[in-house]
């Protein structure tokens, strides 16, 4: 967040798609920089996540004990699954249960400013063009250069049809393997599509 020029203190809510390292190694550091450093916002951080979530920080907390205990905050933490919603001032979040290696789940976020769907990590799945439809943004893994089973991934030709069914404004290639990358370079993308990049901004 420091490094895209983003204050840890304006954010009160926190969405996780899976307990992988990958996707909530920062944790523990945002834990430990409320405790320590700036709170979140209205000294109330919200975590939300899959089926689990609530026993993995249990464990998280425990075995960092007792550096990541709020401390001059409360911390919430919710388990979400299929069709719940979280609502905000203005904005909503709804939840699609995707299959993975472990509980995972899709996030889409409307406002009356705009809406982006992420997908986090997940196998093909049928709906998930119905339930990014017409997003301002698809955020969507594309791991795999190529299909296989069981492997808890798309792959960079599912995640471009899952795309071009979701008729997003946007479609965002995220999550990508060197083979991936590879294979998307080589691709003629239709120019809705961009392949993630570090620190990239994209205005929807």
């Amino acid at each position: 967040m420091i490094r895209a020029g983003l204050n840890p203190e304006d954010a009160g809510h926190v969405f996780l798609t899976h307990r992988h390292p990958d996707h909530v190694g920062d944790l523990a550091a945002l834990l430990f920089y409320y405790r320590y450093d700036g709170k979140p916002r209205d000294r109330r951080l919200r975590l939300y996540g899959p089926r689990g979530i609530s026993g993995f920080v249990e464990r998280l907390q425990r075995a960092h004990h007792p550096w990541l205990r709020p401390r001059g905050f409360s911390l919430s933490v919710t388990e979400l699954e299929e069709r719940s919603v979280v609502r905000g001032p203005g904005w909503s979040m709804r939840c699609r249960e995707v299959p993975h290696t472990t509980e995972s789940l899709a996030y889409r976020f409307d406002s009356r400013r705009g809406s982006v769907c992420y997908t986090g990590d997940t196998g093909p799945d049928r709906g998930l063009a119905v339930f990014a439809q017409k997003a301002d943004l698809l955020v969507i893994e594309a791991s795999l250069a190529e299909p296989a089973q069981s492997a808890g991934h798309l792959s960079l030709g599912e995640a471009v049809e899952t795309g071009r069914l979701s008729n997003a404004r946007k479609v965002l290639l995220s999550h990508l393997s060197n083979a991936s990358s590879r294979a998307a370079r080589r691709l003629r993308l239709a120019p809705r599509f961009r392949v993630a990049e570090d620190l990239m901004r994209l205005k929807i």
